[in-house]
């Protein structure tokens, strides 16, 4: 199984890590702009699984798994079985704040139109894309390269885990036992899908001023993370290995329950000429089927916010 990482900076090193490190069979290309960083990259992911050749290192077993450079171009991403898109411009002074997505909007179009046009070289294959504002960059990327737009997902479960996290927390429980779907976009117009939610298998009961502070904290907490750890860094642990799971579920066919990912949409949920993270099933091909889900009215506002925040910006 191939898959090309195409981007080798904080995000997409990491994409690539966890790839190499934790999954089985999987040949990866990392590509980048910057030649010697995608190299380096590719070099001491290889020494990192090379760790078997040793006692320590066989506690986990051997991964049969390739990493290599590639150069940027349209033979990078020919005939692989996924591409992971995660290259960007440098982060911009606005984007360390919250609502500061948007800040990459005009550096990254230029950027995706060039994968765009690589893709129309080649033939279609799930696309995963990362690069912010992910909604508005994965319905560029759908448009401009002609392929199916079932084939398009955007990466946004990094929400997911997050509300996960602060639930178990709140609720004194493990992971495991927390379930709280988001959609909506990926960025201030998020939807906890609270009507859904569970602990251990029981409905959650927020009150509305406990369901704004959960909102709260996920909305600010990836700029917390930023500014304890520096402008430079990011949420990439959550994000690389979010990412790489997500590619490994669509290599190995799919997930049976749906997943909140941002795909285009034409009618779902009414809504046309845009990508939203909605519930969707996955299979070896990308998206296989979209579910609409019935929402409370809070979830359906907000949802219908994700929609005006993120048409705007598809439509130019």
């Amino acid at each position: 199984m191939d898959v090309a990482v195409l981007g080798a900076g904080t995000i997409g090193s990491t994409v690539a890590y966890v790839l190499a490190t934790e999954c089985r069979d999987v040949d990866v290309r990392l590509v980048d702009v910057e030649t010697g960083r995608s190299r380096g990259h590719a070099i001491d992911i290889a020494h990192a699984t090379a760790h078997v050749a040793h006692s320590v290192g066989g506690v986990v077993g051997s991964r049969a798994t390739s990493i290599e450079a590639v150069d940027p171009g349209p033979a990078a991403v020919a005939g692989v079985d996924c591409l992971v898109v995660t290259a960007s411009a440098p982060r911009p002074d606005s984007a360390s704040h919250r609502g500061g997505r948007l800040a990459w909007l005009e550096s990254n179009r230029d950027i995706v139109s060039t994968i765009a046009d690589w893709l129309r070289e080649t033939d279609p294959c799930p696309v995963l894309c990362v690069t912010n504002p992910l909604d508005v960059l994965t319905y560029q990327l759908y448009r401009e390269s002609g392929w199916p737009r079932h084939r398009f997902v955007g990466y946004s479960l990094s929400e997911t885990a997050r509300i996960a996290d602060e639930l178990a927390r709140r609720y004194d429980v493990d992971h495991e036992a927390v379930y709280c779907p988001v959609i909506g976009e990926h960025g201030e117009q998020m939807v906890p899908v609270f009507s859904r939610a569970t602990i251990d298998g029981e409905r959650l009961g927020l009150s509305p001023e406990e369901r704004d502070q959960v909102v709260d904290y996920m909305l600010d907490v990836p700029y917390d993370v930023i500014e304890l750890r520096g402008e430079a860094d990011s949420s990439r642990w959550v994000t690389g290995r979010g990412v790489a799971l997500a590619a490994w579920a669509i290599l190995q066919g799919g997930v049976d329950e749906p997943v909140g990912l941002s795909t285009p949409l034409d009618g779902e949920y009414g809504y046309t000429d845009v990508s939203l993270s909605v519930p969707v099933r996955l299979d070896a091909e990308g998206v296989t089927e979209i579910v609409e889900w019935e929402l409370s009215g809070w979830e359906r506002q907000r949802l219908n916010d994700a929609r005006d925040a993120v048409a705007v910006h598809c439509a130019e």
